[in-house]
């Protein structure tokens, strides 16, 4: 018997440690899905909102031109000429200008701005992460910490396995957290720097990787193991269930009440995980002010065929999505 979360009366999905459910038997596993086809990209394309770069209507809802829609079977293969020009562009795109910290302690990058102030908040904050993240200042780590003890649930799990280099990658690096971090003041300039920053919850993140066949018990086994090992589960979103959206996966926030850090968990298959590696200059391309309407169309179409390559994983889309009580 596995444990997992069970939804209440009012729709809300109880804590993971609540509930029991039954494994799926081997004969109950079904062949693997695929994404939607060309003739279901084109569907989602039109339940887009007209003011969506790729939606095929202009905002008085009048078709645009048939150029972008006509040309979707026609994009580029992800390792084509084409899409290496396009990739490179994206690049430029997303590293634009190098970041700089004026004298006066002014932190900027790509358009975006901290004060001294709010740049020295994000500082104490990646300090924290860095605390939470378990290496000590030669980069060692001991038995304690966040990265330590996902090496101790990945060598509980019968299957799956955390991303190559989960060590260097587990930290955001400075400059994009204090991206993210001017944006969010960007949306919300009446809101203070320490409240923005108590809901960056990628600071520290960590991706699990699972077979396709065993991928939908095994994170709820993973949630599990998480829960046992002292973390709170506080959301868990569930992409597979949302057809208006090319990413596939899952993203989990979990609180850990040892430092009091948030931090992020993904969990993906091994084809969801290299979509999301091959598609990242495409979200770069989306995520730049700088990008153009044209540009933008083109990622995310682009992005729509790589994640559409990606089979579904039996059930993933029952696995239940989840946000605390009160959170």
């Amino acid at each position: 018997m596995t444990r997992s979360p069970r939804v209440q009366e009012d729709g809300v999905v109880a804590g993971p440690q609540d509930q029991l459910s039954e494994h799926r038997q081997a004969d109950d596993i079904r062949p693997l899905g695929r994404n939607p086809t060309i003739a279901e990209l084109r569907e989602r394309l039109e339940r887009l909102p007209p003011n969506h770069p790729s939606s095929p209507r202009y905002d008085d809802g009048s078709r645009k031109a048939p150029d972008s829609e006509s040309r979707i079977g026609e994009l580029p293969h992800p390792d084509g000429p084409d899409s290496r020009r396009e990739s490179a562009a994206s690049r430029d795109l997303s590293t634009g200008d190098a970041p700089r910290i004026h004298p006066d302690g002014t932190w900027e990058w790509k358009g975006y701005t901290l004060t001294p102030a709010e740049s020295r908040c994000a500082d104490l904050a990646l300090a924290r992460c860095r605390d939470a993240e378990g290496r000590d200042a030669h980069g060692n780590y001991g038995e304690h910490g966040l990265t330590p003890a996902m090496r101790r649930i990945e060598a509980q799990l019968e299957h799956g396995e955390l991303a190559p280099d989960t060590e260097k990658y587990a930290l955001k690096s400075p400059d994009r957290f204090k991206e993210k971090l001017a944006k969010m003041i960007e949306a919300e300039p009446d809101a203070e720097a320490e409240e923005l920053i108590s809901r960056i919850f990628d600071g520290v993140r960590y991706t699990f990787t699972f077979p396709d066949q065993e991928y939908s018990s095994a994170v709820i086994l993973a949630c599990d193991t998480l829960a046992a090992e002292g973390f709170e589960l506080y959301e868990r979103k569930n992409a597979w269930a949302d057809s208006t959206k090319a990413y596939q996966g899952i993203n989990c926030t979990w609180m850990d009440h040892v430092s009091g850090l948030l931090f992020e968990v993904q969990m993906h298959t091994d084809a969801s995980w290299g979509a999301k590696q091959e598609s990242h200059d495409d979200y770069e391309v989306l995520d730049s002010r700088s990008s153009t309407s044209q540009q933008k169309a083109r990622a995310d179409m682009r992005q729509l065929q790589i994640f559409a390559q990606v089979a579904i994983p039996d059930e993933a889309d029952r696995v239940p999505t989840y946000r605390k009580l009160g959170w």
